[in-house]
C-alpha cells in the first residue's frame, strides 16, 4: 500500500489576545519562531505538504517569518475564530484530494518530528480510522490526524460551531484511535505570557 498523502495544517490566524495582541506565529523558542519550528518538524517527519492559515497581522507575519516551506492561505474570516482557519484548511486538503491532515495550532510550538511520525505510522498502518490523537500518560495531545472520512463534519456538522474540532474527535460515530508516544510537548500550550515563560525556560 502506497504511504498515505497527508498535509500539514498549521493554524496561525488568531489575535492572540491573551497575548497582549503580539502575533503568536512570531514567538520563538530555541532561537526559531513557533510558526518556522512546527513547518520544519513536519517536513523533518516527511509530511512535505504544509500548510499555514495566516489572519490577524498576516502582512507582519509573512514579512518577518521565513513560510519558505509551506504555503499559506489566508482567512479573512479569522475573526469568526479557530474553526474558520480548520475549515480553511480542510478545504486545501479536499483540493488536493489528501487522505487526512494533521492540525497544529501555532500555539503548541515545541511538537517534534517523532511525534507527527508515529501518528502518520499508526494511519499507514490502518487507515479505517477517522481521527488518530497522540497520547501520554492516558492524555490526548497534539497533533491530532483526521482522515479524509472526517472532513464532511469539520465543515459542516453543527455541533462543530460550539465546539470546534473536538465535536468530530468525540461524535459517537467517529472510529478515534489512541497512539501511545510518551513525550509531554505534545501538550505545551502557549497562551499566555506566564505559559511562553515556561515553554523558553523548559525548551530553551
Amino acid at each position: 500500500m502506497s504511504e498515505p498523502a497527508l498535509l500539514g495544517l498549521i493554524t496561525a490566524a488568531g489575535k492572540s489576545t491573551r497575548m497582549g495582541g503580539f502575533p503568536k506565529p512570531l514567538l520563538t523558542v530555541d532561537r526559531q519562531r513557533f510558526v518556522e519550528r512546527l513547518i520544519e518538524q513536519y517536513r523533518e517527519a516527511g509530511v512535505d505538504d504544509v500548510v499555514v492559515v495566516l489572519g490577524y497581522e498576516a502582512d507582519e507575519v509573512r514579512s518577518r517569518a521565513d513560510l519558505s516551506g509551506a504555503r499559506v492561505v489566508e482567512n479573512e474570516r479569522y475573526e469568526e475564530g479557530m474553526l474558520s482557519s480548520v475549515r480553511a484548511g480542510v478545504r486545501e486538503a479536499q483540493a488536493l484530494d489528501a487522505d487526512g491532515l494533521l492540525l497544529s495550532p501555532v500555539d503548541y510550538p515545541v511538537i517534534p518530528a517523532a511525534v507527527i511520525r508515529t501518528v502518520v505510522g499508526a494511519f499507514a498502518a490502518d487507515r479505517t480510522a477517522d481521527v488518530i490523537q497522540p497520547t501520554t500518560d492516558g492524555e490526548r495531545g497534539h497533533p491530532p490526524l483526521f482522515a479524509a472520512s472526517t472532513f464532511d463534519a469539520l465543515l459542516h456538522d453543527p455541533a462543530t460551531e460550539e465546539e470546534g474540532a473536538r465535536a468530530v474527535v468525540y461524535a459517537d460515530q467517529t472510529d478515534t484511535r489512541e497512539v501511545p508516544v510518551d513525550d509531554a510537548r505534545i501538550f505545551v500550550d502557549v497562551d499566555t505570557p506566564a505559559a511562553y515563560w515556561e515553554a523558553v525556560k523548559k525548551y530553551t
